[in-house]
């Protein structure tokens, strides 16, 4: 019998979910799951590009004559992904967003960043050339990285770095020449009332030497160049295999995909397919073997709690955890994995999941109703504690939980052995005398939400 959790077709279908989104309601995973995973992965890739998303709030804005600040785009970000039919759309954008950074702290500018992020979301799965050309043309991205002052006779290498370092190539595929003579390439790419201008006046053209080539070039040409070059295609299949699968991908796994990349003609869509279809994603390795990301933890425990709303403090939680979206901390943007969970970041995870665990207000932005996930009104709602662990181990952790931690999960819920359905409605119905059953439900979800297992995607 296999040990692989991905073996049955509904842990197939939350983990898809998880990966290719932030998690799924149970009748959400249920219905995926109706499908082979040739087909979900299908369904989750076929998505409508909605170009007004970003724009809409800007103009809003706009209208209204209201400076945003950052928490309240990075508010209605969130609430986006929760909210969105679309998952993969949103998880697109969120990559690269940490890929190719631009900085509140530097932009300072909330209207240039949430065109920015309408660039990520319409170009999430379009063709990766393409994309490239646009970021190097993007406001945000021009004044993040000092395109400004990239002019004729005094180049500003700062982009073309990091388009090499950071962006497309890696270090160690091209030189400091590289560098200068890209730099060269891109100078007059400037914006103006946040719309890209090409300053003829300001740009280079005399001819550069570049990875081997001569030419007159320009910044598009830097970046044809590059992406001929085979390390391009491993780099970016590297990033992005490490965001959705498992870190330090097999070369033979780079060497496949990236073939897909080039035959292709660096189609997002296509890299994508292969990526989610590949045997290793389904299996044994690649199961709970990333670390949920702040903005990943939020969405998914909101998604599976059933919650209504998502207060407008959940940003300040994902900042304390370590990722303020729209804003991240270097050009590199958020190392990720491990380093969510470090000493700086554990114990706000903990006091989050205990603050969702624990919203009972109904006026609050933040609701929910435990006992309609353990369905205790329905003829089969659990009528015991460990039928409410094993409930609540379904929605939370695929099933997958451990003797040992079911064997304290139940006793904790259930100190005195005689928990009963009838407690568990009377807790449901809001009874004085089941307040003691209602405090354990929710400190059960608390300890679920807080386990090492449920941090892991």
């Amino acid at each position: 019998m296999s040990t692989n959790p991905l073996s049955d077709r509904r842990n197939q279908a939350a983990h898809l979910l998880r990966r290719a989104g932030f998690g799924g309601t149970p009748a959400e995973i249920d219905e995926l799951a109706k499908l082979s995973h040739v087909e979900a992965v299908e369904k989750l890739l076929d998505f409508r590009i909605d170009g007004n998303l970003a724009f809409n709030l800007e103009r809003k804005l706009q209208e209204n004559g209201y400076e945003a600040a950052l928490n309240d785009i990075a508010y209605w970000w969130l609430l986006l992904m929760a909210r969105s039919k679309q998952p993969l759309q949103e998880k697109m954008t969120l990559f690269w967003h940490g890929h190719f950074t631009s900085s509140f702290n530097k932009v300072r500018d909330s209207l240039l960043l949430l065109e920015q992020n309408q660039l990520f979301r319409d170009n999430a799965l379009g063709n990766y050339r393409d994309f490239v050309k646009k970021v190097s043309r993007n406001p945000a991205m021009i004044d993040y990285l000092d395109g400004q002052s990239n002019r004729k006779g005094k180049p500003n290498e700062n982009y073309a770095r990091e388009l090499m370092e950071l962006f497309t190539i890696g270090i160690g595929n091209y030189t400091e020449q590289d560098v200068r003579e890209a730099a060269r390439a891109f100078t007059g790419w400037s914006f103006k009332d946040r719309t890209y201008v090409f300053n003829q006046n300001q740009h280079d053209t005399g001819s550069k030497t570049f990875m081997g080539q001569t030419g007159p070039f320009n910044g598009d040409d830097i970046i044809d160049i590059i992406l001929k070059r085979q390390e391009s295609g491993r780099f970016i299949i590297n990033k992005l295999w490490t965001f959705f699968v498992y870190p330090n991908p097999e070369p033979a796994v780079l060497d496949r995909l990236g073939a897909v990349f080039f035959k292709s003609n660096f189609n997002l869509k296509e890299v994508m397919r292969a990526i989610f279809l590949a045997p290793e994603f389904l299996s044994e390795k690649a199961y709970r073997a990333l670390v949920k990301s702040p903005v990943e933890y939020i969405i998914g425990m909101a998604k599976q709690l059933g919650a209504t709303n998502i207060a407008s403090n959940l940003t300040q939680a994902s900042a304390a955890m370590g990722q303020t979206l729209f804003n991240p901390p270097t050009v590199k943007g958020w190392d990720g994995n491990l380093n969510w969970i470090n000493s700086s970041f554990f114990f706000d995870r903990i006091n989050t999941a205990n603050n969702l665990a624990n919203a009972r207000n109904p006026q609050g932005n933040f609701r929910y109703d435990p006992y309609d996930l353990l369905g205790v009104k329905e003829a089969n709602g659990p009528d015991s504690a460990g039928a409410v662990v094993d409930r609540f181990a379904g929605i939370f952790l695929d099933g997958q939980l451990q003797p040992e931690i079911k064997s304290a999960l139940t006793a904790y819920l259930n100190p005195y052995g005689t928990l009963k359905a009838s407690d568990l409605l009377d807790a449901a119905s809001g009874k004085q005398t089941a307040r003691p059953v209602d405090s354990r439900v929710h400190g059960t979800l608390h300890l679920l939400m807080a386990s090492p297992d449920y941090m892991l995607k």
